[in-house]
Parts: C-alpha cells; sequence; structure tokens
C-alpha cells in the first residue's frame, strides 16, 4: 500500500513543482516594462490566488487606461488574497481618496492599523484625511501615538505643522516644520509652509526662507511662485518678477504669474508696455480672466491706445457684466476720444 501511495504521489509532487515553476515564471515576468493587462489576464487564470499578479493589473489600469475603478477592484481583490501586503493598503487607501470617497479609505487604513499598528505611513495618511475634513483633534490624536512610539520623521512633521497653522498655533507650526527639515532637507514643502507663515506674520524671515527654497528648488514652479509673492508682499518687486519668472520659465502656461507680473509694471512700475506683454500672455492662458481683460484695457488706455483699451473693458465685461472699474474705464476712454 505505502510502495503504491508512492508511485501515486511522484506525479503528484511533479505537477506541483511545475505549478510552483509557473508561479515563479509569471512573477518574474512582473518587472517586464512590456508587460501587457491582457498578459495578466492570463496568469490571473492560471493563479487566481497570487495577489502581486492582481496589483500590477491593477497599476496597469492605472498607467494605461486610466480606470481607477478596475484599479480599486483588483486592489481589493490582492488584499483578500493576502493581507500581509502592508503597501497594498497604503496604495489602496490613496486610489479611494482619489476616487472621492475619503469614508472608504478611512477605513482601509484603519484596516492596516489593526493588524499594523506601527505603520507609520497609513497613520501619516489617516491624520491627512482627519485633517482634510478639518477634524484637527482627531488628526492631531494619530500624529501623537507616532511621536508616543518615536516613529516621526519628516511628513509626520509636515501633517503636525498643517494641523498647527490651521489652529493658529503658528511657532508650534513653524517648530515642527523645522524638524521636517531637520529629517529631510529635501521637503520643499516645508521651507514652502515656513515661508507662508512668516509672511502671514508679516515677519521678513519669509524673505529667508523663500530665498533659500527657491534657490534649494530652482525647478518647482510653486515655491518659485510663492517667492515672487512674498517678496511683492514685502515691496521687492525686482525680486518678485524674477522669481514670477523663474516660474513661468518652468511652466509656460502659468497664468497667476501673469498676471501678478503684470499687476507690478503697470500699478508699481508704471511700465505699461511691459504690462500689456504680460496680461495679453495671461488672456492666452485664461481667456476667461475678466481681471486680465481689464488690466490690458487700463495699461492700453495709459499707453493713448484708446480704441484698444475699449475693446478690452468691453471685454472684461463680456466676461463679467456690471465690472465696475470696466464700466468706468469705457467711459473714461469714450470721453478721451471725443476729444
Amino acid at each position: 500500500m505505502l510502495k503504491y501511495f508512492f508511485i501515486l504521489s511522484v506525479p503528484f509532487l511533479f505537477l506541483l513543482s511545475c505549478n510552483n515553476h509557473k508561479t515563479k515564471i509569471g512573477e518574474d515576468i512582473l518587472n517586464d516594462s512590456t508587460l501587457s493587462i491582457e498578459h495578466l489576464d492570463k496568469l490571473i487564470r492560471e493563479n487566481p490566488n497570487n495577489a502581486k499578479f492582481y496589483l500590477k493589473r491593477s497599476e496597469l489600469y492605472l498607467a494605461k487606461e486610466k480606470n481607477i475603478e478596475k484599479a480599486i477592484l483588483d486592489m481589493e481583490t490582492a488584499l483578500r488574497v493576502d493581507t500581509t501586503m502592508q503597501e497594498v493598503y497604503i496604495k489602496l487607501a490613496d486610489l479611494y481618496l482619489a476616487n472621492a470617497n475619503s469614508e472608504m479609505s478611512k477605513k482601509v487604513l484603519e484596516r492596516c492599523l489593526k493588524r499594523y499598528p506601527f505603520n507609520v505611513d497609513a497613520r501619516i495618511d489617516l491624520a491627512k484625511i482627519y485633517f482634510y475634513v478639518q477634524m484637527y483633534q482627531e488628526a492631531m490624536s494619530e500624529i501623537l501615538k507616532i511621536e508616543a512610539n518615536n516613529l516621526q520623521n519628516t511628513d509626520s512633521y509636515f501633517v503636525k505643522a498643517l494641523i498647527l497653522n490651521e489652529t493658529f498655533a503658528y511657532q508650534d507650526a513653524i517648530t515642527a516644520l523645522k524638524k521636517s527639515i531637520d529629517y529631510d532637507n529635501k521637503n520643499w514643502e516645508a521651507y514652502n509652509l515656513i515661508g507662508m507663515i512668516y509672511a502671514k506674520l508679516d515677519d521678513s524671515l519669509a524673505l529667508d526662507f523663500y530665498k533659500t527654497a527657491a534657490s534649494l528648488f530652482p525647478e518647482n514652479d510653486e515655491v518659485q511662485f510663492n517667492s515672487a509673492w512674498v517678496h511683492q508682499q514685502f515691496g521687492e518687486l525686482t525680486k518678485a518678477i524674477e522669481f514670477y519668472d523663474n516660474a513661468i520659465s518652468i511652466d509656460s502656461s502659468y497664468y497667476e504669474a501673469y498676471y501678478n507680473a503684470g499687476f507690478i509694471y503697470a500699478n508699481d512700475l508704471k511700465d505699461y508696455f511691459k504690462a500689456i506683454d504680460y496680461f495679453s500672455k495671461a488672456i492666452a492662458c485664461d481667456p476667461f480672466s475678466h481681471k486680465a481683460w481689464y488690466n490690458r484695457g487700463y495699461s492700453y488706455e495709459q499707453t493713448s491706445q484708446l480704441k484698444l483699451a475699449e475693446e478690452d473693458y468691453r471685454q472684461s465685461l463680456k466676461i463679467h457684466p456690471n465690472y465696475e472699474p470696466a464700466v468706468e474705464g469705457i467711459n473714461i476712454v469714450i470721453d478721451k476720444q471725443r476729444k
């Protein structure tokens, strides 16, 4: 009987070995950049209990088809197959958020933390959700749990600073941001927020932080724009225009940068020809900006191009009927043309 069993088990073990080999080959394929969804469909049919295949297909649904619903379904399946994949909880929570479902995102993160209470990424993401729905006490509670276990990092300090900033604890927020930078001096968002808080406090230290941030992150259009905005607030107009131009060089469709630079030229430097150029580019980026049309009209008016000024004022009114500055502008240029 034992001999008979052994004879039967040989082909069984052979088949088992073949199946394991097939799975291993399939997992090796996951690193292939040419892998298609159709190929993964086949692998999943052959290996329905391999969570990595579902995870990879989820990523491809996002990358190749921009199909977030299918991506979510596959990631949910991956977690049902293998509940130990901690990174999948985080990715699935991100997908729910991207799909405007913060409640499901919260539930997935709570599931992760119930199983893995020391998963810092999950706790930070949960704190962010509480922050975005303005549950600041609950958000801070999650951050304090991280600190109680001495697991804080640049992101935990940054989220803590966001909460403190929204609850008007500005100096404590600055302290948290400086710690965030100590953990990671490439955290541009921390530099950015410090500068904004100092600007809010009307403290010229904002200029120092933005000068540092702008030099550290020369390819970050948000940092360059905010640096320009703060320099504009403190009256350093030449530097402001320089930083607005930096932002434009990174993103040539940056409407706000064109508009703000044009505003400086028109209202502060009285260089109306420069202002016309910047407002024209702002209009090209956003043809429905009644303020850009109005300000270009005003600049045309100051350079005695009255017909062009009238046309721009009228366009401003088409977009925003009864916009008082444009109404006043039309009356002025019509009166000037009659003289």
